[in-house]
Parts: C-alpha cells; structure tokens; sequence
C-alpha cells in the first residue's frame, strides 16, 4: 500500500497497487508512467477513512479483484467499468500460439454466426493469462471493441467443462468453455467449445 507521494516511478514493478490517498494525487503521480491499459498496473485509490476502493487503472486487469478483495476488510468497492453492468456474451478463446488476430477474429466472428449473434451481443472476451504477452489476442479484443479478460491455470482448472481439451498438456484441462463460463452471468453454455483451425471457441451467457 502506498502512503507517501514521491514514489511512483517505482509503482511500474508492481502488478497491483494500493493507494491510502486522494485520488487527485494519484492521477497526478501515475500520469507520466501510464502506457496503455494492456500494460498498465491495478492502481486503486482508498479515501482517508477507509471506507471505498475506486480503480483507477487496470480495472479489467487486477483492478477490480484487487478493489473487491478489500471488501473483505470491510470497505466498499466503487467498479465503474462497462462489463460489469451490461448483458451479452461471454467469448472464450483457447488458440495456438503462431495464430495471428485475423485467425483469432475469423473463429469468434464463425462461433457468433451459429448462435445467430454479432460483435455487438459480445460482453467480453478472454482467455489464459498465459496468453498475457500475446499481442495477438490484444488486437483481436481491439478490433470487437471489448475487454479482454484473463484467468490463471487455477481459475481455469476449477471450473467444470462439457468437452475435454488438449490443453491439459500445458496443465489446463480447457480454456474456452472455462473461460467462457467464467465471466459470463448465467453460467449457461450456448455454444460449446468449437475448433477452428489453431483457434477454439466457447461462447456462453
């Protein structure tokens, strides 16, 4: 947690901050070290008394989980991002790792056609945060204009998933479907896991 105010060309190290300050002050320090919300860290903001936690950057990417957390020491998370107050659907995407954004784009935009969707009925996307330095996926998410989420092997493996994967050779017993399910509201498959070339796609709502 960050108290002082002359320590933020350090905070790039970290995936998560905390800071008890206010939020004018934050915006000020992080502004010069800010790259793009790809990279960027979860900073969050807590006012004097402790009673709010407000992201201010990496919401989709720590942010919020990290807001979320410190509800458990008894403050209120303030998420303002757009995900978490819309409906749609949930896009999982497992893929191997020379598939390029148009073969990425190609697949969801195939899985949307057979639920009878489009771009616009997509939530958030997402998919294994091994995939984080993939910049790939980052332009796929880019060209649909809509988050992209990421879940660790623990998250992924704990869910329960209607079709076996392949990807269990890295660990993971699937990527799609879990994911899919994952950050979607209802916990309802709508379509489950279809390959596509290097490209596997889960949809869920």
């Amino acid at each position: 947690m960050i108290y002082r105010k002359d320590v933020w060309e350090d905070i790039a190290d970290y995936d998560g901050i905390v800071a008890l300050m206010a939020s004018g002050i934050v915006v000020r320090g992080i502004c010069r070290i800010l790259r793009n919300k790809w990279v960027d860290p979860a900073v969050v903001v807590v006012d004097k008394e402790m009673r709010y936690a407000v992201p201010i950057t990496g919401g989709h990417h720590g942010g919020n989980r990290l807001a979320l957390r410190l509800e458990e020491l008894g403050m209120r998370a303030v998420v303002t991002t757009a995900m978490e107050f819309e409906d749609g659907l949930s896009v999982g995407v497992g893929f191997r790792k020379n598939a390029m954004a148009g073969e990425i784009i190609r697949a969801i935009e195939k899985a949307l056609d057979e639920v009878g969707a489009c771009r616009d009925d997509i939530r958030v996307i997402s998919t294994w945060d091994g995939k984080k330095d993939n910049g790939e996926i980052v332009k796929a998410a880019d060209h649909f204009k809509r988050p992209l989420m990421f879940l660790s092997r623990d998250e992924i493996n704990e869910a329960k998933v209607e079709s076996p994967s392949k990807a269990g050779m890295v660990g993971l017993k699937g990527v799609s479907e879990a994911c899919a399910l994952y950050f979607s509201r209802k916990k309802e498959l709508v379509l489950r896991k279809r390959v596509y070339g290097g490209v596997t796609v889960a949809i869920a709502r």
